[in-house]
């Protein structure tokens, strides 16, 4: 399996946040060891789901980013 690595092209993040969402698969989460004061997930204010943007992804709380996905997410 291949990884396509970040900065991602507009079509990319588009592709790749209609993924997160298809519920197909278990989307990409936040992997934080942030507490419950800074990270979404933890606190329960949130299911972690990463969001693409050009730069990575990054979590709604801003504590995880990650610079890959499966190529297969982006196309």
């Amino acid at each position: 399996m291949e990884k396509i690595i970040a900065p991602y092209t507009d079509e990319q993040v588009k592709k790749l946040n209609e993924y997160q969402h298809k519920g197909q698969f278990h989307p990409f989460t936040c992997c934080s060891s942030g507490g419950e004061k800074t990270c979404e997930r933890r606190n329960g204010k949130s299911d972690g789901v990463l969001i693409a943007t050009n730069e990575g992804w990054v979590c709604p709380c801003g504590e995880h980013k990650q610079g890959w996905a499966h190529d297969f997410m982006g196309v």
